[in-house]
Order: structure tokens, then sequence, then C-alpha cells
């Protein structure tokens, strides 16, 4: 068996990782967040002003104009747009 020093096996573990998806899911804080397409009424409530695709921990979902947003994609606004 052939033992790769630590830098070289690391070097190729990481794009594999990333690859195969066993690195750790973007955070809610990392992802990025279209704030320009969202208002918020006065209640708090967070509404999309335009149709839009939005990447979230729970996957990509689809966002329609006029309607309120999940609790994720809320709690996500509130932490990126407040």
């Amino acid at each position: 068996m052939v033992k790769l020093p630590k830098t070289l096996f690391l070097a190729f573990i990481l794009p594999v990782a990333l690859l195969t998806g066993l690195a750790p899911a973007a955070k809610a804080q990392e992802l990025p967040v279209p704030c320009y397409a969202f208002d918020q009424d006065m209640f708090g409530n967070w509404i999309a002003t335009e149709q839009l695709s939005m990447e979230t921990p729970i996957g990509m979902l689809e966002i329609m104009p006029g309607h309120p947003v999940s609790v994720v994609v809320a709690n996500i606004l509130n932490a990126r747009c407040g």
C-alpha cells in the first residue's frame, strides 16, 4: 500500500468530497440571497416581488410574486436582508 503525504492526501480528498456531496451543506448565511426580490409587510412577513428560484438548505425553491414566503425562506431573509 502506498502512503501519501498528508498534504497530498488532503489536496486529493477535498475535491472528491465536494463533488460527491460528502462536504457539509452550505449554511443559510452562506447562500446567495436576492434581497431585492422581497419586501416586508407591516407585520414583518416577507412577500416576493418577482418570480425567482432560490437555493435554500432544503434545496432549490421556486418563489412566485405576490405570495408570502415559507418559514425556511423567511428565516434566511431575516438573517441576511433584515
